[in-house]
């Protein structure tokens, strides 16, 4: 490991994923909804499971690899594979997945939201390792 978070960028990390597992578990738990987004969007919670894969997926890895020491440009690239491949299956592959494009916006979402942490985090949440 090259950097070291600091200690409220690995909180913002945990907390971020809590909400992002919450909002995931709401599709199935009608207790853990919440009901002000129902009224709004009805449909929310049939397609937020995109929002969560990319951002558990973009965030988890990006993480990772501003720790390991990872250039951002390839964080950066890692989120343009996970947009192109969301768009890829939800457009064109139909294996075990309806078409679906309100399913590449709420997987888009999740990605933007996971860079936004990760820009912020690796701009201002990480302190390099000094090797002596």
């Amino acid at each position: 490991m090259k950097q070291l978070p600091k200690f409220t960028t690995a909180i913002s990390f945990l907390i971020l994923l809590a909400v992002v597992f919450a909002l995931y578990q709401g599709r199935k738990s009608e207790w853990i909804r919440i009901q002000n987004i129902n009224n709004f969007l009805p449909d929310f919670y049939s397609h937020i499971s995109n929002f969560c894969l990319s951002y558990i997926l973009y965030s988890g890895i990006g993480y990772f690899w501003i720790m390991a020491g990872v250039r951002f440009k390839y964080i950066v690239g890692l989120g343009i594979v996970i947009l192109a491949s969301n768009f890829t299956f939800e457009l064109f592959i139909n294996v075990l997945n309806t078409p679906d494009i309100i399913d590449a916006y709420y997987g888009t979402a999740g990605t933007v939201v996971a860079f936004l942490f990760l820009l912020v985090s690796y701009k201002f949440g990480f302190k390099v390792i000094n090797r002596e």
